[in-house]
């Protein structure tokens, strides 16, 4: 079976849709499929015919933004190609063949709920994207959650227009109204972490931070962040699985499937337990139109390369950029790491290729910059 995949380019450089192509391509490798990476810059001129030959006509899309999903699938359904979607969720007169996302409603009631046990009810969304569908559906829940209790929640919902410093000035002339904070992602909040920091804003003693994610930058950042988990490999593996079974029922019209979310719950919220029961309760989608791209804010962009170069770090990497930052040669270096400065020197060019930095001067303005954020 073949299984051709097109990832939204916005999206397509960034560990969440490495992870999803890494869930797509182990579980089609388990199923023995054949997959196919398909350029997104130039989609609209693939020959499809060709592509396909006497497979079925379907592929798996990757992407959030609603200013360029609509538009894919709109392509695909005039040229009687089905598509199942991953991450995106269009209205309901253009649904794909198959549809797998987060159960995003579950998780963002699940954060509602534990921090309303511990006391919170003060609550503000942070940094969320009009251009994201996944935060249009948090947005639509968290909007009916206030006005069932009587609240506005235009005035507890802070915009991200790809400017993070922007956002954060909007909300903090009344950061103090709140309590407790759910950002749309963990970049997002370990940006309002170290603005925070910056005004004197006590985390978890005065505000209550928490995030969709699960990235390792949420997990070493000061204090640790209390997350709901995002499992993209997951989502890929789902896909498949999805596109299987349309492949085996060519009568079944459409398919979906939620990924589930745990919370997992560290100092940003004085690691209180979660005692929380709740049911899960159903949504819809939302129908905004943007054009604003989250990846065009230049600290998101040097937060979501911090998360891949961690990831890729091995602990004598991440030795070898605590020297660099501390302002060591890699002479030096050599004495306490046990390597030559030439073995060390192709670390640093592998580190540097993975954080996108071209000289050295590059790499370590980078570094102190996730200093800077607590990361380092």
């Amino acid at each position: 079976m073949l299984i051709p995949v097109l990832t939204e380019p916005n999206f397509r450089s960034y560990l969440w849709a490495a992870q999803t192509m890494e869930g797509v391509a182990q579980e089609a490798a388990r199923r023995k499929y054949k997959t196919v990476t398909l350029d997104a810059e130039a989609y609209k001129t693939i020959d499809y015919d060709r592509l396909f030959g006497d497979e079925r006509r379907m592929l798996i899309v990757i992407g959030t933004s609603v200013s360029w999903m609509p538009g894919a699938l709109a392509f695909f359904n005039s040229r009687s190609i089905e598509s199942v979607f991953i991450s995106f969720d269009p209205s309901e007169t253009t649904l794909p063949a198959g549809m797998v996302r987060m159960d995003y409603v579950g998780a963002i009631s699940h954060l509602l709920a534990y921090l309303s046990s511990c006391g919170r009810r003060r609550i503000a969304l942070y940094g969320y994207n009009p251009n994201s569908s996944a935060d249009n559906i948090k947005l639509r829940f968290f909007s009916n959650w206030c006005k069932n209790r009587g609240y506005s929640a235009e005035e507890r919902v802070f915009f991200n227009y790809a400017d993070l410093s922007a956002c954060y000035a909007r909300m903090r002339p009344r950061v103090r109204q709140f309590d407790a904070v759910i950002c749309a992602n963990d970049i997002a909040a370990v940006s309002l972490l170290s603005h925070l920091r910056a005004d004197g804003v006590r985390v978890p003693e005065d505000l209550f931070v928490t995030a969709f994610g699960d990235s390792l930058i949420a997990a070493r950042v000061d204090p640790p962040l209390t997350i709901a988990t995002l499992d993209h490999r997951e989502l890929g593996r789902q896909a498949v699985l999805l596109f299987s079974h349309l492949c085996r029922q060519p009568s079944t019209a459409s398919v979906s499937a939620r990924v589930r979310s745990k919370l997992i719950v560290r100092g940003s919220t004085a690691c209180m337990p979660d005692m929380t029961s709740i049911t899960l309760p159903e949504d819809d989608a939302d129908a905004f139109e943007s054009s604003i791209n989250f990846y065009n804010d230049p600290e998101a962009e040097r937060l979501l390369r911090a998360e891949t170069l961690l990831s890729a770090a091995d602990e004598l990497d991440m030795r070898l950029l605590s020297g660099l930052l501390a302002g060591c040669s890699l002479e030096k270096l050599e004495q306490t790491l046990f390597l030559t400065a030439s073995a060390l020197q192709y670390r640093k060019k592998r580190l540097m290729n993975i954080a996108r930095c071209a000289h050295t001067s590059d790499l370590l303005e980078f570094l102190r910059f996730c200093r800077e954020k607590g990361i380092l």
